[in-house]
């Protein structure tokens, strides 16, 4: 069976349980018979690694993606998709990608990333450089990502101190109620961040304002030395209402923390409310004019333990319920759980549901203990929650040989007939998302004091969950099952270097009811001989550019042969007749690559063409390597590289067979028969999973890569691609 793309938006999937706890809440009849399914997974960039990565979708359903490499490439990814979230090209940053110079490198960045749209789709981009500062950047709404504008904010040696910048953007629909006092332009930009300088719990948070997303002044009212008064609610993932304007944040807080603002000796998750005055100055619950009463919060919930790790997510439906999630931090392993609690506007967000535990604890399933939980709401009601689970009950910054995975809760509370929750307790469906276990042994939870414990921080601190406009979640997330580490270093030494490529992952949902309350579609993820792309997509520069006919895929295609000793690759390409002509056409470019890569097991192969203006094809398979570099958190790897065959320990490609056909008609294809022992072996019954296509353009060979040239982003750039499906050779 061949996929095509008008049918690869659909893929089977992987429905661990399904757990109601009360009756449907209204309209959410028949949640039994509508289990939820994800398609094959995606692979954001097959070249860039990062950790804790973004995912947004704009109003004209355009898929965005970011992420840091680490401040010690002053560097973050930025991608956008041309295909509806499928595959993704390098984002203009200052400069048009090249071969040289995919990503601007330094930034400076490289710390944690935000985005954010307004309704026109304009893009608004942050990137933390080294605790200190912040750069940000818009795009669009037009061609978003062809350029951008860029700006700076305290990079200059008088810097913020800032940590977990994150943006609320209001900018309200025409015909939405105005209930603020808000009398400027929209859309109004908020960045907030941890205020490391600040007086108040963990600092307390600092927030900002800007009718253009570069230049931002303060928003704090009541108090401008962020010295002596930062609102409560530091780290925690705000909301914003677009009715009045205001912004929500959460954070957790015990007596000793807060100096006694729980009424009992239990540790706390509370919401502190900002309301803006006409000048989008925000004035929060807990200012004084003074100094901060934090008795003024309000309670979301009592906890087992430390709530909100390493941060709480606050996200607002539709009809403007607010909700929360957070997982706990406690000694006991098994009260590792997440947790999920709502609001309504008509209690004005002071009156919170019982907290509901979304997770299910158990060994069996695989979701013993949680970290990084994430949350989008859609329609009323309804919300989608998601975490890493491991199948262990034991601290996660241990070394047990955990095997993680991605779980998805979707909560459905009961609404009146305004849409405002009625306190019911909810209806929940549990889903296991992943294929197969992305992660393995410990995640650590130290922050940057991971590089003193020696602990994988690979993952980073967070990945993300949202909604397109079908309501199908879209997740985000890294995989480093793959276990790569840069060489000599291997998995069983990890003192400065840590094994886990953060292969940056999308999982699409593509069957059951989505967030708005209707069903939603997507391709099947049984296996399939191959996919077709459409033409005319090869585009250098690789946003809002021209089309390059030798780089235009237009189909992939695996095959194993009868006796099983051989598995053919074959791409079909607009133009391979002519290399020297599409080299000559991408900037910076010596060679051409068309690499098919795929997972199979723990390990990631491919199957690849390389080609110079000389027009001498040289065809090669193996297993996918990785550069590492180094930052705040020890090393780990950034850059994934295809080797050639050759000579040194760095080509460690095996050279196969193949040939180039390129009718009158066109288009042209490429064969690739390769030997199976070459790529792991597989047999008629193993699944080698997210095949994905690809053609680069790169500057020198991949076996010529080394830790110099990753530093500088000097990797091959991707100019088009065709993914994923799932293939099995005895189901061709």
């Amino acid at each position: 069976m061949v996929l095509r793309r008008a049918a690869v938006y659909s893929l089977v999937a992987l429905v661990v349980a399904f757990v109601a706890v009360a009756p449907l809440a209204r309209g959410a009849t028949n949640v039994e018979a509508a289990a939820i399914t994800f398609e094959t997974p995606t692979i954001v960039d097959p070249i860039h690694t990062n950790g804790e990565p973004d995912i947004g979708i704009d109003a004209q359903g355009r898929v965005f993606n970011s992420g840091p490499t680490g401040t010690g490439t002053q560097r973050s990814t930025w991608f956008g998709s041309v295909d509806g979230g499928h595959t993704f090209r390098v984002m203009a940053q200052k400069t048009v990608p090249s071969p040289i110079m995919g990503i601007p490198a330094p930034g400076p960045g490289g710390g944690d990333t935000d985005i954010a749209f307004d309704r026109s789709g304009k893009q608004y981009f942050a990137d933390l450089w080294a605790l200190a500062c912040q750069r940000v950047a818009v795009t669009g709404p037009v061609n978003s990502g062809a350029t951008d504008e860029e700006n700076f904010l305290g990079c200059s040696g008088s810097g913020p101190g800032s940590d977990r910048q994150w943006f609320a953007v209001y900018d309200p629909a025409p015909g939405t109620p105005h209930q603020s006092a808000y009398a400027g332009p929209t859309p109004l930009i908020y960045l907030a961040w941890n205020n490391l300088v600040g007086p108040g719990p963990d600092g307390g948070e600092a927030w900002n304002k800007s009718t253009d997303g570069l230049s931002y002044s303060n928003a704090v009212g009541d108090s401008p030395d962020p010295t002596t008064y930062s609102p409560f609610g530091g780290d925690g993932y705000p909301a914003i209402d677009q009715v009045t304007g205001k912004v929500f944040q959460a954070a957790g807080c015990n007596a000793k923390l807060c100096g006694g603002t729980s009424s009992t000796a239990t540790p706390g998750l509370y919401l502190n409310i900002g309301t803006p005055d006409a000048t989008g100055t925000l004035h929060f619950l807990d200012a004084t004019g003074t100094g901060q009463d934090l008795t003024k919060l309000v309670k979301i919930a009592d906890t087992v333990g430390d709530p909100d790790v390493l941060f709480a997510v606050l996200s607002m439906d539709s009809a403007r319920n607010l909700f929360a999630v957070w997982a706990v931090d406690n000694d006991s392993p098994v009260l590792r759980q997440v947790f999920v609690s709502a609001s309504s506007a008509a209690s004005g967000w002071t009156a919170w549901t019982t907290p509901v535990q979304v997770s299910d604890a158990s060994t069996r399933t695989g979701d013993a203990t949680n970290v990084f939980p994430w949350i989008k709401a859609g329609g009323p009601g309804r919300a989608d929650a998601v975490w890493y689970g491991s199948d262990k009950q034991v601290d996660p910054s241990s070394h047990n040989n955990q095997s993680w995975n991605v779980f998805m809760s979707q909560v459905v509370f009961p609404t009146d007939a305004t849409g405002a929750i009625t306190g019911a307790a909810p209806a929940k469906q549990l889903v296991k998302v992943t294929p197969h276990p992305m992660h393995y042994d410990d995640v650590c939870l130290q922050g940057s004091g991971c590089i003193a414990s020696q602990g994988n921080r690979n993952l980073a601190d967070f990945f993300v969950v949202t909604v397109d406009k079908t309501g199908a979640a879209e997740i985000v997330y890294d995989d480093t099952s793959n276990k790569l580490v840069q060489p000599p270093g291997t998995c069983t030494v990890q003192v400065a270097d840590h094994c886990g490529a953060g292969v940056i992952t999308i999982a699409r949902q593509s069957g059951g009811l989505g967030l708005f309350g209707t069903r939603v579609s997507g391709p099947s993820n049984a296996p399939a001989s191959g996919m077709f792309d459409a033409s005319g997509d090869g585009l250098y520069p690789v946003i809002g550019g021209a089309n390059q006919a030798g780089m235009d895929i237009r189909a992939s295609n695996l095959s194993l042969s009868r006796d099983g000793k051989t598995l053919t690759v074959t791409m079909q390409v607009g133009d391979l007749a002519h290399p020297a002509t599409t080299i000559a056409g991408i900037p910076g470019a010596t060679n051409v690559q068309y690499v098919t890569r795929w997972q199979l097991g723990n390990t990631v192969y491919y199957a690849a063409m390389e080609n110079t203006a000389a027009n001498v094809p040289l065809f090669y398979a193996g297993a996918m390597q990785t550069i590492d570099l180094c930052s705040v958190s020890a090393c780990f790897p950034h850059v994934l590289t295809y080797p050639e065959p050759g000579a040194g320990p760095t080509f460690t490609g095996r050279q196969e067979t193949g040939s180039i056909s390129c009718p009158a008609s066109g288009p042209c294809t490429l064969t690739i028969t390769v030997k199976v022992a070459d790529v792991g072996t597989p047999t008629s019954t193993s699944l080698l999973e997210s095949v994905g296509a690809y053609a680069l353009a790169a500057s020198l060979q991949e076996g010529a890569e080394n830790n110099a040239t990753a530093e500088s982003d000097t990797v091959p750039l991707e100019i088009d691609g065709v993914c994923c499906f799932n293939f099995r050779g005895g189901k061709s």
